[in-house]
């Protein structure tokens, strides 16, 4: 017989792979004759048996769905991170980019597991999670309390970090410059940046978004209306490095200098950081080490040198680092708006 999947169970009984999936993970969403119907099933066709002692072979599939610019460095680093822990597992890995869920089901008779990076459609998630195979989201943001495993930074931390040592140097007039709104990341620095100034009695601190796809129009324009509304910062934390050099040659060009007259914080660490001038102080992203923690994870699920984890669904947040360059300085008390220009 060929191998036994979760949708040739579904076929020979004439329903769902979903239902198949949930009735084996024990979940809800099926009836109790149903799911004794499924095990029976499973049970005589070897699906159980083959679960329980079979050794873990096959590849680690990595598919991403995310083409945006603004992050293909951390997900080039992420891929590398995971191929290079899974060449060391034993393992061989396939890399694919695209939004087509039905590529799972094509996948799974050949696969130890799943690697989603970055946002994904859900229909991916829930093909990838009803393969019944491990499945691990690096990046990406889960539904709360879903049943994947993710790895992901402490990006809320890391905001909290910012805003202490920003803080620390004397700053009490703070911007965070989202760049792009709305972005689970960015929202995350954010909250903690604020949690972070809260106790500060005497810091203020504004936010501030703009279309990114305006580039140094965008941030010019939205930070030519800050200015005017009488708010003067003398330190910016931004969403990523890419928003940071926006903000760095865009304040150059309106007579500003940094960190003279404003401190820039960046976050993520790309190659941009160090290829202008001033070079940025930037928050670094674990991306290799993010790759490397989600296929161990996939490989613990999957019984790789042991019994395979049965531990409920884990968070895995990496703690990001400082990198401290020369954007960051203490505040100058004299006042730069009668210096810019525009």
């Amino acid at each position: 017989m060929s191998r036994v999947t979760l949708q040739s169970i579904a076929d020979h009984l004439g329903i769902s792979k979903f239902a198949v999936s949930r009735a084996l993970a024990g979940k809800s969403g099926v009836s109790e004759d149903t799911r004794r119907t499924i095990l029976t099933t499973a049970e005589q066709f070897g699906y159980l048996a083959r679960k329980r002692t079979s050794p873990v072979s096959g590849s680690i599939e990595i598919i991403f769905h995310d083409r945006d610019i603004a992050n293909s460095e951390l997900w080039i680093n992420v891929q590398q991170g995971a191929q290079a822990e899974a060449a060391r597992s034993g393992h061989p890995t396939a890399v694919r980019w695209t939004q087509q869920h039905g590529i799972i089901a094509e996948l799974e008779p050949s696969a130890v597991g799943f690697v989603l990076v970055g946002p994904q459609e859900p229909s991916m998630v829930e093909a990838a999670r009803d393969s019944g195979l491990p499945c691990v989201m690096v990046g990406g943001f889960t539904e709360p309390l879903d049943t994947m495993d993710r790895i992901g930074a402490a990006d809320a931390e890391a905001g909290a970090f910012i805003g202490k040592y920003l803080a620390g140097l004397g700053h009490r007039r703070l911007l965070y410059a989202h760049g792009r709104p709305g972005l689970p990341g960015r929202l995350e620095r954010l909250r903690g940046f604020h949690d972070a100034l809260s106790p500060v009695t005497d810091a203020e601190y504004r936010e501030m978004a703009f279309d990114e796809a305006q580039g140094d129009v965008g941030f010019r324009e939205a930070f030519l209306d800050l200015v005017k509304s009488g708010f003067e910062p003398t330190a910016i934390f931004c969403g990523n490095d890419g928003v940071a050099v926006t903000v760095v040659s865009e304040l150059a060009r309106l007579g500003l200098r940094v960190p003279e007259d404003i401190s820039v914080v960046g976050f993520a660490d790309y190659a941009c950081a160090t290829q202008i001038a001033p070079k940025l102080t930037t928050i670094r992203m674990p991306g290799q080490e993010m790759g490397i923690a989600a296929v161990r994870r996939l490989l613990a699920r999957a019984g790789h040198r042991g019994p395979p984890d049965d531990l409920p669904p884990q968070r895995v947040m990496l703690v990001q680092r400082l990198v401290e360059r020369d954007s960051t300085a203490a505040p100058n008390p004299r006042p730069w708006r009668s210096r810019l220009r525009g």
